[in-house]
């Protein structure tokens, strides 16, 4: 077996494959059988059209089924002779058979993981807010709560930025003529609508009716799959109301009876979440500096999965609100998400490139707490995740995952963390 090896665009290698022999031999009789067995020729019962007719007649495709399964054979082994590691999908561009031979040439290109030269990482400095009980952390606490118990009045007003609208809607596609009808809400200003539907909204009142044509539609992956127009009737329009502070508040959350039995449990749970949130703020800001300290480039393959799994988890929480993900913009939605899939991959290769040179490993006990945290993430049992990772053959994503963990608690130990007093602005040196 030959192999030649090609650079080509950003991480992208090029192999080309050459084998020749008695494999090839075996593998062509199999196909030249299984399609003299199956093919259908007039003038002769299936499976007795002679061999040279058989080649003939399916000549192209003998070539890629041979070349196919020659690859599929050979590829793990020629990559081997390499030395290169693929960091994701592998592509089969194309496929030769010569029959003299007999030889196989295929040709697949596939990415390889960035070099990049690890920055010193211990030792390093960032710059937090201080972090200690004050009015501020208890009145975003309680900001929070009051979210939590808002409930949606109904208004008979022009729709505004904030509001939950219920809409019937029409959808036609253009090339088809294909309708689709039905009724969904969604939150203005929250992507919850498409853009061009949500401008028309706004300023909108109940039983008015928009028309919105020529819409550009968009499959998961962000291409363009059409086009449409829609109308849509707003059905009603309702805004948060949020609850006041008070005894009846307190009673409502379950914090006690009185208002200010509720605050001081308040102010506890916060006391004892402190130091749990200042490692989380430092891991974060830990994570932005280490970030910005490296420029590579990363593989656009991985790119496109970490891109397609962020698009799924926003597409399944913009569904439990109702909207149809089928005419989400899903372009938009890519373009919104693509900082934070490059920072995700950014921060795993630096992550592992340290945790390679320290030579850091994770213990049984380290990973059984990584699928006690996913199990919590996901409402599941720990028994479940570990069948489902197990099922996979994706046990090394969970380990990877608590190593990645590990690495990050060693450089945040060493980091010299500064805590700053965060600036209080007077009102008048807010409005300069």
């Amino acid at each position: 077996m030959k192999v030649q090896t090609e650079d080509k665009e950003g991480l992208f290698k090029q192999l080309t494959v050459e084998v020749e022999g008695e494999k090839v031999r075996r593998i062509a009789e199999e196909i030249y059988e299984k399609v003299k067995q199956n093919a259908t020729i007039q003038g002769f019962r299936k499976g007795n059209a002679p061999l040279w007719l058989i080649k003939a007649r399916y000549k192209d495709y003998i070539e890629e089924e041979v070349g196919k399964k020659v690859a599929d054979e050979t590829l793990k082994e020629a990559i081997e002779q390499t030395d290169l590691k693929p960091v994701a999908d592998i592509f089969l561009e194309k496929v030769s058979f010569d029959e003299s031979g007999p030889k196989v040439t295929y040709t697949v290109s596939f990415e390889i993981a960035p070099t990049f030269e690890l920055k010193e990482l211990e030792g390093i400095e960032v710059e937090i807010p201080k972090i200690e009980l004050n009015e501020k952390m208890i009145e975003e606490r309680v900001n929070a709560l009051r979210e939590e118990h808002a409930v949606w009045e109904p208004v008979d007003r022009e729709i505004k930025e904030g509001d939950l609208v219920a809409v019937e809607y029409e959808i036609e596609d253009i090339e088809t003529g294909e309708k689709l009808s039905g009724e969904t809400s969604g939150i203005i200003g929250q992507n919850m609508f498409r853009k061009e539907v949500e401008e028309e909204l706004k300023g909108k009142k109940v039983d008015d009716e928009v028309n919105v044509e020529n819409i550009t539609l968009y499959d998961e992956t962000g291409k363009e799959r059409g086009k449409a127009n829609i109308k849509v009737k707003v059905k009603s329009v309702k805004e948060k109301v949020l609850p006041e502070v008070g005894d009846d508040f307190a009673k409502e959350t379950g914090l006690g009876e009185t208002w200010e039995e509720a605050l001081n449990k308040i102010k506890d749970e916060l006391g004892n979440k402190i130091e749990e949130t200042k490692r989380q703020i430092i891991e974060d800001a830990v994570s932005k500096k280490i970030v910005e300290m490296h420029y590579f480039e990363i593989p656009k393959t991985l790119l496109r999965r970490e891109l397609s799994f962020l698009i799924r988890s926003k597409v399944n929480e913009l569904s439990a609100y109702g909207i149809d993900p089928k005419y989400l913009d899903y372009k938009n939605l890519a373009e919104s998400l693509r900082p934070t899939a490059e920072y995700n991959i950014k921060l795993r290769y630096i992550l592992d490139k340290y945790a390679d040179e320290k030579g850091i490993e994770v213990t049984d006990e380290e990973v059984e707490r990584e699928y006690k945290e996913i199990a919590e993430e996901s409402g599941k049992s720990v028994d479940e995740i570990k069948e489902y990772f197990e099922k996979e053959g994706m046990v090394d994503v969970v380990i990877g995952d608590a190593r990645r963990k590990k690495a990050l608690r060693m450089i945040v130990d060493k980091a010299v963390i500064r805590e700053k007093e965060e600036e209080v602005k007077t009102e008048d040196e807010g409005n300069n």
